[in-house]
């Protein structure tokens, strides 16, 4: 993803982006402990939309991928960039 307009959020280890390519918003997720990278399968049509499908993605990586215990609130706290 080239970087522009977008939105960052931080959910334990993992890093989130929200950013908008051809249209469209595209929701990635980076895990620097582990050094993965993933992108959401989905894109959505609003920034807000990609937000909040990314609380269950950081959940998901962090409990189900890599076995770990969830410590962060459910709870992001985006910033644009």
């Amino acid at each position: 993803m080239s970087l522009g307009h977008g939105y960052k959020a931080k959910y334990d280890y993992v890093e989130l982006t929200v950013e908008e390519r051809e249209g469209h918003w595209v929701l990635a997720l980076k895990d620097h402990r582990h050094g993965d990278s993933q992108v959401h399968d989905e894109e959505f049509a609003t920034a807000a939309e990609a937000q909040d499908a990314a609380l269950s993605l950081a959940q998901q990586h962090i409990n189900v991928v890599h076995n770990d215990t969830l410590l962060s609130q459910s709870m992001l706290k985006w910033q644009a960039y």
